[in-house]
């Protein structure tokens, strides 16, 4: 669980540390566009961030949301690379677009902080949560570390579509190590009735 922590940070540290410099060199936005695009991923981050976590204790599915905001993660930075490429050369419509995309995947890239660090305590159980706790911090902290230094080495050897994708991939590295959602026993049910 602590790997997939780190993994999903990736896409969410893409986007906090260099989004803003896509956004002004390869789809030419102005400061305005910029500042409304990163004010909108940290604004719509901290509501979801609230909503989840009361979403999840409602509903007892913080397995499923996590694995869900990693499969949508992977997919808006997927599409996101995947726009990239096919707008080589921006202009403002495209560089709406591209801002648009910066804020659907970096909220859904920050949303999840909450449940997992929740659902992380829990499957520590309370005379291990610490441990468990202080190991995803750990492993936030190193993905805020590396991801930054990584971002520039992609684009200079590929290009900012490459960096979009590695996001996604990370989004996805993360899903085989949250843990899978409960599931009933419908056998059990009906035997004891």
């Amino acid at each position: 669980m602590t790997l997939g922590i780190a993994a999903l940070c990736v896409p969410q540290l893409a986007v906090v540390t260099f989004a803003a410099v896509f956004l002004h060199d390869f789809s030419h936005a102005g400061v305005v566009t910029i500042s409304a695009t990163m004010a909108a991923v940290q604004t719509g981050a901290a509501i979801m961030r609230v909503w989840s976590g009361r979403w999840t204790d409602r509903h007892g599915n913080r397995r499923g949301y996590m694995r869900a905001c990693s499969l949508l993660t992977a997919a808006f930075f997927a599409l996101l690379a995947a726009m990239t490429l096919a707008v080589p050369h921006a202009d403002s419509a495209a560089a709406t677009l591209f801002a648009v995309a910066i804020v659907a995947g970096g909220v859904c890239a920050s949303a999840w902080h909450g449940v997992a660090y929740t659902e992380l305590a829990t499957l520590a159980g309370t005379q291990r949560a610490g441990t468990a706790l202080a190991m995803g911090n750990t492993g936030a902290f190193t993905t805020l570390f590396l991801t930054p230094l990584a971002i520039p080495l992609l684009l200079a050897v590929g290009s900012w579509s490459a960096v979009w994708a590695a996001a996604s991939l990370c989004a996805l590295l993360a899903l085989p190590v949250f843990p899978r959602p409960y599931r009933a026993k419908i056998g059990a049910v009906g035997a004891a009735n």
